[in-house]
């Protein structure tokens, strides 16, 4: 029996587009069967309208908001926080795609 193997995408940088990028190969993955886990580090936990659209695919499309929110413009003591809170994260991530 063959394994199949995951695949992990990221997706930084300025600007938007971001998430409709990730969304749209997690649509099309999640399209041919596949499961989807995305992952967003920076989203805080304000509702966002893919929330809610992912929710009605059903358990094999998720999207898990984590961190605090957006960094630009906080304190060094914020900072750390959001640092804290990323490692949290990517812990989390981790460990659901174990």
């Amino acid at each position: 029996m063959v394994e199949k193997q995951g695949l992990i995408l990221v997706n930084t940088g300025n600007g938007k587009g971001k998430t409709t990028a990730a969304l749209g190969l997690a649509m099309r993955a999640w399209g041919q069967g596949l499961k989807v886990l995305v992952v967003q580090f920076i989203k805080g936990n304000w509702k966002y309208g893919e929330l809610e659209a992912a929710k009605r695919m059903g358990p094999d499309f998720v999207i898990r908001q984590m961190g605090e929110g957006f960094v630009r413009g906080c304190t060094e003591s914020e900072r750390h926080s959001h640092e804290q809170a990323a490692a949290e994260a990517l812990q989390a991530a981790t460990t659901e795609l174990a």
